[in-house]
């Protein structure tokens, strides 16, 4: 595991465990007074920490590929959708006073009916943009792919999988068209795209990777490897809130499932830390042969 990865592995390790003392404190006394505060100041830490990470990662990525590379595009969507997850956090941290230096409440005004808040704007720049251009960066890579005739086929494991997060979105979709005549808000609206965007990644993702896997178990195959990770856990964690709304999680399950965001990130952060390994060591081999030359 190159040392980088490691490090955003660890710094969740040690971030998980602090988080599970503020659990048990939870559990013992039944307040949420160490639990909040958990989240609001080491929780939203951690996401920027994580989400800054990703993105310089990606930007540096890109800067490697020559303007005539057609990965170089690709990753251009990959920072874009890295830079709009950055820019969510930090939204919504000023306007719910998630960041541990300030409380930014009078930002966080409506927005003449396209967004109830900042925090929703937010949650769209973070969630259905950052998606869209993540799906746009990867079908990047699988036009690459299909050019040189390298796409994979999916195995039964990817189908049962894919058709798991599909009748999900498809029922979540189901319950949200019906609120139409309500008028919602265009960020709501927006934000009934996550599922729906949820599968085309995640289909997107099985297909690079398991097109990847037939050139080997590198550290590009990791990179393509973590992203399917991220989207899977991040489906995960639309599952619980989900159950959640409807009663299907206890109190305890629901503060638990919280913790799944934390491991999404960290996930996304290692896809172009991957990535950026496996440069930094081609790089490294070109510079010693022209060195023996």
């Amino acid at each position: 595991m190159p040392r980088l990865v490691r490090w955003i592995w660890i710094l969740l390790a040690s971030h998980l465990a602090l988080g599970m003392i503020a659990f048990a404190h939870f559990l013992v006394t039944g307040q949420y007074v160490v639990l909040g505060w958990y989240f609001w100041a080491l929780g939203s830490l951690f996401f920027l920490v994580m989400t800054a990470t990703e993105c310089c990662l990606a930007i540096i990525c890109r800067s490697w590929f020559d303007s005539d590379e057609p990965m170089r595009l690709a990753w251009g969507m990959i920072a874009c959708a890295a830079l709009a997850r950055l820019s969510g956090v930090l939204l919504r941290a000023i306007s719910d006073g998630h960041l541990p230096w300030g409380n930014w409440h009078q930002l966080s005004q409506p927005f003449g009916g396209l967004f109830a808040s900042l925090s929703q704007l937010g949650m769209v720049v973070g969630g259905p943009l950052s998606m869209a251009f993540l799906a746009l960066g990867l079908a990047r890579v699988l036009g690459v792919q299909r050019k040189f005739h390298l796409v994979g086929s999916l195995t039964r494991g990817d189908k049962a999988l894919l058709f798991l997060v599909l009748a999900f979105s498809v029922s979540q979709l189901s319950n949200d068209l019906p609120l139409l005549w309500r008028h919602p808000s265009l960020g709501t609206m927006l934000l009934w795209l996550s599922d729906p965007l949820l599968s085309l990644l995640l289909v997107e993702a099985i297909l690079v990777r398991r097109s990847v896997i037939r050139m080997g178990q590198g550290l590009v195959s990791k990179c393509w490897g973590m992203f399917v990770l991220a989207i899977v856990i991040t489906s995960a964690g639309d599952a619980a809130i989900w159950a959640s709304s409807h009663g299907l999680l206890s109190e305890s399950m629901t503060a638990l499932s919280w913790y799944i965001w934390f491991v999404a990130a960290a996930a996304f952060a290692s896809a172009p830390a991957y990535q950026f390994a496996a440069i930094s060591l081609t790089r490294e081999d070109s510079l010693h042969l022209q060195a023996r030359r």
